[in-house]
């Protein structure tokens, strides 16, 4: 910078916002992403330094993300938290709330439910699902989103009277596929849809945002960049998008919906990576009616 130039404020600058499941994929995509634009950034998961959930994966944790944050001139603060555990989940609103004494943005990201060889499906039949598998994706969805949102409006964005809640997503008006996590995350939705009705006049806007089929960290290990070309988008075009809802000052407009990736960049103009807008939900629609 030249003498005398004055530095332009980032967007986001004096905002503070909380990134759960932030250790890898989309949760680390949204707060690399916050922290650009300025926001001090709190990133919690289970994974930290010499203790990542995937072995495979050992530089993937909260500690890698605030590092990444901090590497590229931005503010973070990790801290491990399993967000099924309501005393956990207190313990850091109430951190927050003790030391910046405010929450402008809540991304509840956390999941975890494929961990521990969880795959689609037990068997040729609906019924051979293994029954612990709805409960699993229940608690690491629709609970650990509800207990940290509720938790976050008590101490934090409830009082304050105003702050964003994103929950990441799928949309549930495909074709069914398997069969506990369309359940999860159908719940997941209806949580959004309530929450944003029941906070409409308190200042607090809820939505949910749906990518598409990205290339995170986990995809990557089952299937090569080429196999991916032309069909999947990076875990940032989602990430831009959240952060576009944030810096909406009309963001209200959405409250109770759930918003795809695609849509998001026709409203906002964000892009991916590469400077492409993939509109995957769109595409998909129209392959259905065409069938």
């Amino acid at each position: 910078m030249s003498e005398g130039a004055t530095a332009v404020p980032k967007p986001l600058a004096g905002k503070v916002a909380l990134v759960t499941g932030a250790s890898r994929g989309l949760g680390r995509a949204v707060a690399l992403e916050l922290a650009a634009s300025g926001a001090h950034v709190i990133v919690t998961a289970r994974s930290t330094r010499g203790h990542s959930t995937l072995a495979a994966l050992p530089r993937t944790t909260v500690d890698d993300t605030a590092d990444a944050i901090r590497a590229a001139g931005g503010q973070a603060t990790p801290l491990r938290c399993d967000h099924t555990d309501p005393t956990q989940v207190e313990a850091v609103i109430e951190h927050i709330a003790d030391t910046h004494g405010r929450l402008d943005v809540l991304v509840n990201n956390a999941w975890g439910a494929h961990e521990g060889g969880a795959g689609a499906g037990g068997g040729p039949e609906v019924w051979d699902e293994p029954l612990e598998g709805l409960r699993n994706m229940l608690l690491a969805g629709a609970y650990s989103d509800y207990v940290t949102s509720l938790l976050a409006l008590k101490h934090l964005m409830g009082g304050q009277g105003h702050g964003l809640i994103v929950s990441t997503t799928w949309h549930t008006d495909e074709p069914p596929g398997w069969l506990p996590y369309e359940v999860s995350k159908a719940a997941k939705n209806r949580l959004v849809y309530a929450l944003g009705h029941k906070l409409r006049d308190r200042g607090v806007t809820v939505v949910g945002v749906a990518p598409g089929w990205m290339r995170t960290e986990v995809m990557l290990q089952h299937h090569t960049e080429q196999e991916l070309a032309g069909q999947t988008e990076t875990p940032h075009y989602a990430a831009r998008g959240i952060v576009a809802l944030a810096l909406d000052p009309q963001v209200s407009r959405h409250t109770g919906r759930i918003l795809d990736v695609g849509e998001l960049a026709d409203l906002y103009g964000i892009t991916d990576l590469d400077g492409t807008q993939p509109h995957w939900y769109a595409e998909h629609q129209r392959k259905k009616q065409v069938e």
